[in-house]
């Protein structure tokens, strides 16, 4: 991708869709008290926080844990502001990225103002390695927390932590006020509901006690049924999750809300 091609398709992303937030002073002062939290929560996981304004088009918090940071420092990373996020992505993927970003502000602006802050989107897509040459996988999911004076997203909450799984680029939006999940479509940039079907309730046991540790006998033991049995559980949730063992189920369950 040429420097020209990459200033505009930054430029592209910035501009947050045509979607310009208006916030007053009143709710800037109080911002604080969100950063101040979230040094604290950072100091809890492995993963890395940061917080997205899109008002002034900046982070308004990135925390010190270093898979975000990708080897800079977090007071680079403020410095730098948005542009950090396409800078430290592979280029073949900035293109799918920012039709990804539109899609979503799309979706979120659709929502009633009321349930904006209720809906995550979630994907995996690569970053740079500290060591030079080397891209990771991460997964990155982001929710909005505040809104503007006029009800358009102001200050996204953003996780970044290693990828549960290999898919790149599947994202999908889930609700705290729905037991729906959309799924991004990478050739029309879209939303779409999802086809998957509800998990039922031996399979929702299967998952749960999996991340509990259990063997395959001793779930069939606390199910009372077979090993065949918990093997057939087992084949089913990786055909509707679309995951291929019982670690990548887990955690794709988790990110969807589906248990726990």
């Amino acid at each position: 991708m040429s420097d020209i091609n990459r200033t505009v398709t930054m430029s592209s992303l910035l501009a947050g869709n045509d979607i310009l937030a208006k916030v007053s002073d009143v709710k800037y002062s109080k911002v604080r008290s969100y950063c101040e939290m979230l040094e604290a929560v950072s100091r809890l996981t492995y993963q890395s926080i940061y917080v997205m304004d899109y008002c002034r088009k900046n982070f308004l918090y990135v925390s010190d844990n270093p898979i975000f940071l990708c080897g800079y420092t977090r007071k680079q990373v403020m410095a730098k502001g948005f542009d950090f996020l396409l800078e430290q992505c592979k280029p073949d993927e900035v293109y799918d990225l920012i039709g990804l970003s539109k899609a979503t502000l799309n979706f979120f602006q659709r929502l009633p103002v009321s349930e904006r802050t209720q809906y995550s989107v979630s994907y995996n897509y690569h970053i740079l390695s500290p060591r030079a040459g080397e891209w990771r996988l991460v997964h990155h999911k982001r929710t909005p927390v505040a809104l503007s004076d006029t009800g358009d997203l102001w200050l996204i909450l953003c996780s970044v932590s290693w990828a549960p799984d290999d898919t790149l680029l599947r994202a999908t939006i889930t609700s705290e006020v729905s037991s729906k999940v959309w799924e991004y479509d990478t050739e029309d940039m879209t939303w779409r509901e999802s086809k998957h079907e509800i998990l039922s309730d031996f399979e929702k046991s299967v998952l749960v006690l999996s991340n509990r540790g259990y063997t395959m006998n001793e779930i069939a033991k606390a199910i009372y049924k077979s090993v065949d049995s918990v093997k057939g559980y087992r084949k089913s949730l990786f055909a509707k999750l679309g995951v291929n063992n019982i670690t990548e189920a887990i955690a794709c369950a988790k990110s969807r809300r589906l248990v726990f």
